[in-house]
């Protein structure tokens, strides 16, 4: 049975602690599986403390689940590994994996209040006004890509991913605690920065913009690294824990500096083996629901109705409808 953390709203739920406990033993004489069960068994089984290693083994399974037999702790750059490497498809990719845990600013956000029947209630509250700026969207958006940038550098030199070669690089980012997963602005914000979102939902600090992972107006630790080797972060928010579920809760910011066309993004994830992959700003542009049904309507059109529309249409626009002899 999974125990829920404390003064937290990071925690392990019951139905993640049960999934996985399925998991666990479907992988457990799985190769690339073994070590992974094994360490987190010997660190203390479905706990909280073990949520990122978790999220590890369901990227995993859901691999192991379209016949993806992955290579697990692969060399990366120097001395390091990256978690995963695996075919699929024309591409061979790159994956690291990360969890935004719970910052030391937002858990001095939450308040425990208790009840006459002693009964307890956590409340948090973000706020541009606090008395400490860290306790805010803007602190926790200027947070996140601080520590996502801090992966790619190690004592001044690059770390993690290689030069960027012929396989798909990839950053997957557990985001749940993040604005309790946030949305879709929330992410460009974090991996683009302020410029790419609307105004309404721009974060400012010291009165700048935020400035995201793969912009070049960023200077934080591995910066440089991140937009020089990095083709796509994942920003993953589960809400289910099934068999199937881990690709859908995935949505992907690509790396402009790498990428020239949204075209070009695209056929990089041509090959990913966790469904159609959602690229947040590389998106098929699609036309206004109203204009795909008077679309639908045009196509089924008699001949007689046909004429009839073109009539209408000329006496609209003032324009004489030609004679036009086709014999």
């Amino acid at each position: 049975m999974t125990k829920r953390d404390e003064h937290t709203f990071d925690f392990l739920t019951g139905d993640e602690g049960d999934f996985m406990q399925s998991v666990m033993s479907d992988l457990a004489d799985t190769p690339w599986a073994r070590p992974l069960v094994d360490d987190i068994n010997a660190t203390g089984g479905l706990t909280g403390d073990n949520k990122a290693k978790l999220f590890e083994l369901r990227f995993g399974y859901g691999l192991h689940g379209v016949g993806i037999q992955p290579r697990y702790e692969v060399a990366g750059e120097g001395r390091s590994t990256l978690d995963f490497g695996f075919a699929s498809g024309d591409h061979d990719f790159l994956v690291e994996m990360m969890r935004l845990e719970e910052t030391d600013a937002v858990r001095a956000a939450t308040k425990v209040e208790e009840f006459s029947d002693g009964a307890k209630m956590l409340k948090r509250q973000l706020s541009t006004t606090a008395e400490d700026p860290r306790q805010s969207q803007e602190g926790e958006t200027l947070k996140a890509v601080q520590r996502i940038c801090q992966k790619f550098e190690n004592d001044g030199k690059p770390h993690k991913f290689p030069p960027i070669g012929a396989a798909i690089h990839m950053l997957l980012v557990d985001c749940r605690t993040l604005f309790n997963g946030g949305d879709v602005w929330d992410r460009m914000h974090v991996g683009l920065g302020g410029s790419y979102v609307p105004s309404q939902f721009r974060h400012y600090w010291e009165g700048k913009p935020i400035s995201g992972v793969f912009s070049p107006e960023t200077k934080v630790k591995g910066a440089p690294e991140a937009r020089e080797r990095l083709h796509f972060i994942g920003f993953v928010n589960e809400k289910l824990y099934a068999a199937g579920t881990i690709g859908p809760a995935i949505q992907f910011v690509a790396n402009p500096q790498l990428f020239k066309t949204a075209d070009e993004a695209r056929a990089a994830l041509a090959g990913w083996p966790l469904g159609e992959a959602d690229i947040l700003n590389a998106r098929v542009s699609e036309p206004p629901a109203h204009l795909l049904e008077l679309a639908d309507a045009m196509s089924n059109l008699t001949v007689s109705e046909a004429a009839e529309l073109k009539k209408l249409l000329h006496a609209r626009w003032n324009d004489p409808i030609p004679n036009v002899d086709r014999n």
